[in-house]
């Protein structure tokens, strides 16, 4: 269709058909509340375009960050749901969790009973991180950030789709610690969460995202503005 005017590629495209589903690939260790914002929102906009007619699917599966956007392009996932920063281009972004990261710490942690930590309790501390294929961007900013706030932290990578996992860990290696928001370990019996020692702590940020200039764009953009998702510049 480059050969077409703008304006009636946008025809053609209204007249379309809705797509029956719309995959979504998310990155690990997105919470369940993210999951279902995301779900409400782009959902949402298809009822208000739609009226009472049914609409497509959402079906979400672990997809990580770095093999998303070549999914996207080739017609796989409509959206991903990835963590910020991202070196990717031609993306439409729109933040739907922005939160800042603390400590999390197993029950039977040495530390555990510290109501505060500091840089010094944490200097000797490992911690549990994502890969930079689960997490590009993101997985080399924030231990940057530590670093410049004073904590060289020795990176032990893995693989935090399952919360299982990630739990065991930090069970079994008593100078183990995470790095998460407080919201995405509450009500976990076995884990706490600690304030970084410092008044600007690194955050995590999840996006939602899709090809720029595309049908599933649109949906996003509509739905940001109804749910109020932040669109970075």
């Amino acid at each position: 269709m480059q050969g077409i005017p703008g304006q009636l590629r946008s025809a053609i495209a209204a007249a379309a058909p809705t797509p029956r589903t719309w995959p979504v690939g998310v990155c690990g260790g997105v919470p369940a509340e993210v999951l279902a914002e995301v779900q409400a929102g782009l959902a949402g906009q298809h009822a208000e375009q739609s009226g009472a007619q049914p609409g497509p699917r959402l079906p979400m599966r672990a997809v990580d960050a770095a093999d998303q956007q070549e999914l996207l392009r080739h017609g796989e996932i409509a959206f991903g749901i990835v963590r910020l920063p991202l070196p990717a281009s031609g993306l439409l972004r729109a933040v739907v969790w922005d939160e800042p990261l603390g400590i999390v710490l197993h029950s039977g942690h040495p530390l555990a009973g510290r109501s505060h930590l500091g840089w010094d309790d944490l200097a000797g501390q490992r911690l549990l991180w994502y890969d930079d294929g689960c997490a590009p961007g993101y997985a080399d900013s924030v231990p940057a950030q530590l670093a410049a706030l004073g904590w060289h932290a020795e990176l032990f990578p893995m693989d935090q789709d399952q919360h299982a996992l990630f739990v065991h860990a930090l069970q079994t290696t008593a100078d183990l610690v995470g790095l998460r928001p407080r919201r995405a370990v509450q009500g976990a019996a076995q884990l706490l969460w600690r304030p970084l020692p410092t008044p600007r702590p690194p955050r995590e940020r999840l996006a939602v995202t899709a090809l720029a200039d595309s049908h599933p764009a649109r949906v996003l953009r509509r739905a940001a503005a109804q749910r109020d998702w932040h669109l970075p510049a």
